[in-house]
């Protein structure tokens, strides 16, 4: 018969022990409660209230003021080039110089042609007066005196003939040295030293006057009616302001310029023309701004944004850019309710003003726009809410302006039309 171990009983009961006492220890712990997690925390803040003037905005290239092809006005080598590539020039610096010796020549002969002449018509003179009181006496014919008087006239006019020759053998000399007609910047040279130069054909290099500069762009035929026009007496191409104090005290209607590279409208100009009629193959009319550039940052070529206001100020709302959202449906802000829950504003959006987007509908002055924390809420959440203190990539001045005028201001609905709608 098989015996029982003592210790084998004595291990299966001590862990019986444990189990049991495992159970009873677990059925004893506290229970742990859900705890749900933290309302997400956004910045809020109400739209800035501003007075603004209306004002649409298009796309644009920069083109110089002066745009000159330097050719040579005689034929002949090129002797020497007197300026480096990409210089800025003065109007009438030398650029470059034909060989001379041959128009030194060339005037020589002339200036020898005018000795001859001119005695030539000292002679017939003498002549002249020797033949005159013999044909008084009767011991010349009067066909004689006629024929003296007629070598005389001819005398004089081949004495013109070679004044006008050394003239234009002076004008040949003085045209080997070939000057800048305008001021402005440069381009390389086309032609090398040695090489023959044609006259009115060879291009020797061309200079761009880009201080001041225009810019032109292009407006719709639905936003001509609402755009100033070109005012009559507009100044001439000598009579242009010359300096931003002079700029300012222009009455012709603003226009503002932005880079691609620069945020907003940085550059204040001055509208300078505007198409006759309307193209009707682009329903476009063209218009033309006027810029000082005093400091070169405007080449020519360049694409260009530009701004212009119209019309009176009224009060305009204003949001952060990076409060505004876009999906499928277009442009919408997000916004705290009284019970801190989050909304959706689908709004219309004007231009853009210093780092802010002026809201045309659907957006109410006293709404707190989210604007950080945008990604962390959607519609129907709720949240908890701190006020900015400040709107980082803002003006302040803009800031302040609306918090001066924002009791004052009284806004009224703003019609939604196509031109509105341009101005994005």
């Amino acid at each position: 018969m098989q015996k029982t171990c003592p210790l084998s009983l004595f291990t299966a009961a001590q862990s019986s022990w444990l189990l049991i006492l495992g159970v009873l220890a677990a059925g004893c712990a506290p229970q742990a409660d859900y705890v749900p997690p933290p309302l997400p925390n956004v910045t809020v803040a109400k739209p800035l209230v501003v007075r603004l003037t209306d004002e649409l905005e298009y796309t644009g290239n920069l083109q110089a003021t002066d745009s000159v092809q330097i050719r040579a006005r005689v034929n002949g080598y090129l002797d020497k080039i007197h300026f480096r590539d990409g210089d800025t020039v003065k109007e009438g610096e030398l650029l470059f110089e034909i060989e001379k010796a041959p128009f030194v020549a060339a005037l020589n002969s002339a200036k020898a042609g005018q000795l001859k002449a001119e005695a030539n018509l000292a002679l017939a003179e003498a002549e002249f007066k020797r033949t005159e009181p013999l044909v008084e006496r009767g011991a010349l014919a009067v066909q004689e005196l006629d024929v003296k008087r007629a070598n005389v006239a001819t005398a004089k006019a081949d004495v013109d003939s070679a004044k006008a020759a050394v003239q234009q053998a002076t004008l040949n000399l003085e045209y080997t040295q070939v000057k800048s007609p305008i001021g402005g910047r440069i381009s390389r040279h086309m032609v090398d030293m040695g090489n023959l130069v044609e006259a009115q054909t060879t291009i020797l290099t061309m200079i761009e006057k880009y201080t001041p500069i225009h810019a032109y762009f292009n407006v719709s035929e639905s936003d001509v009616a609402v755009l100033p026009q070109q005012m009559e007496g507009s100044p001439t191409p000598d009579e242009q302001p010359t300096t931003a104090e002079e700029l300012k005290n222009d009455k012709r209607p603003p226009v503002f310029l932005g880079l691609p590279s620069e945020v907003g409208y940085p550059h204040e100009g001055r509208l300078d023309y505007t198409q006759l009629g309307i193209d009707p193959r682009t329903g476009t009319q063209q218009r033309r701004a006027y810029f000082l550039n005093a400091n070169q940052q405007l080449i020519p070529g360049s694409f260009i944004r530009i701004r212009v206001p119209f019309g009176d100020e009224s009060p305009k709302l204003l949001v952060p850019e990076r409060a505004v959202g876009v999906d499928q449906r277009g442009e919408y802000v997000l916004i705290v309710n009284v019970k801190n829950v989050v909304e959706e504003r689908r709004v219309v959006l004007g231009s853009n003003r210093s780092g802010l987007r002026v809201v045309l509908s659907g957006l109410q002055p006293d709404e707190r726009v989210i604007i950080n924390g945008l990604q962390r809420v959607r519609p129907t959440s709720e949240v908890t809410t701190e006020e900015a203190t400040e709107l980082p990539g803002v003006d302040p001045e803009l800031v302040k302006t609306s918090r001066d005028q924002s009791s004052e201001a009284v806004l009224e609905p703003t019609p939604v039309s196509s031109t509105a709608k341009a101005g994005k």
